[in-house]
């Protein structure tokens, strides 16, 4: 592949940045990465790469590639003047790249001729020079142990996010839940107190009709106001006036002078001669 090297303009990132950006880019299922992965295990140690990303397709060629993540020129320079402390960990790859933002590498004669080039300006990556095909050394225990280690630790790490994005859903589930059943109380509790302010309007306009403080409990007999009331309610005194109970009134009244016609008939004429 033609070097595609131009001086860019630098753009300021973090290795989480660059990070980030490739778990986006070679992720699952077609790539496996492993960070920070050791040479060995144990103090047989001596060097580690930032990322192995091993292509899980075979159309990919099932390649193990090496990456060095730069994200200040400084860096780059300690690196670029001792590439031999790469290979260490490199002799395994079937390739080595390094990876940094814009601006990071500015002179590609500084890169070693196998060595790739790929550049994260924050949203998409370039690959600068693509990186020679090693003939790697076959992986040893200290390496092989290395990598289940990291991927170990990977798959722990992806069962804690996944947990812990639950607990958030289940959280942010109780939270929605008691939000609703706090709003459902609220309206539940204005009801009641506008049903008890109904009625203690009631209580104080009757108490008034029937001129009594309902305060006094002890000196007013209540039930007993109740149930004349209930009285006059029966005897149809309600709304207009007490017209139902005076038609009644008349007619008993009128009865009672038959009545009395009847025990005492009036004189005749001649006897009030």
């Amino acid at each position: 592949m033609t070097d595609l090297f131009n001086r860019s303009k630098p753009v300021k990132l973090t290795s989480t940045d660059i990070r980030n950006g490739m778990s986006k880019r070679w992720a699952e299922p077609e790539y496996a990465i492993m960070w920070e992965v050791a040479d060995a295990t144990g103090s047989g140690s001596r060097r580690y790469a930032d990322a192995v990303i091993m292509s899980l397709w075979p159309s990919r060629g099932l390649e193990l590639h090496g990456v060095e993540i730069k994200v200040s020129r400084s860096d780059w320079k300690r690196e670029a003047a001792d590439p031999r402390k790469a290979e260490s960990v490199a002799q395994y790859c079937d390739r080595w790249w390094i990876h940094t933002a814009p601006g990071v590498v500015d002179d590609l004669s500084d890169l070693p001729p196998q060595w790739g080039l790929r550049e994260f300006d924050g949203r998409s990556w370039k690959t600068i020079r693509e990186a020679e095909k090693n003939s790697p050394v076959p992986i040893s225990r200290g390496f092989l142990a290395s990598i289940l280690r990291r991927a170990d630790g990977a798959m722990r790490l992806l069962v804690n996010e996944a947990t812990k994005e639950a607990r958030a859903k289940v959280d942010e589930e109780i939270a929605r839940n008691r939000e609703r059943y706090c709003d459902e109380l609220e309206r539940a509790v204005q009801n009641r107190t506008a049903t008890f302010e109904t009625a203690a309007k009631n209580i104080e306009l009757f108490a008034a009709a029937f001129g009594v403080d309902p305060a006094n409990a002890w000196k007013d007999d209540f039930s007993r106001l109740g149930r004349a009331a209930k009285a006059l309610c029966e005897c149809n005194v309600s709304g207009y006036g007490h017209k139902p109970l005076a038609q009644r009134l008349r007619a008993a009244a009128d009865e009672i002078d038959v009545i009395i016609e009847m025990i005492d008939p009036p004189k005749l004429a001649e006897d009030n001669s």
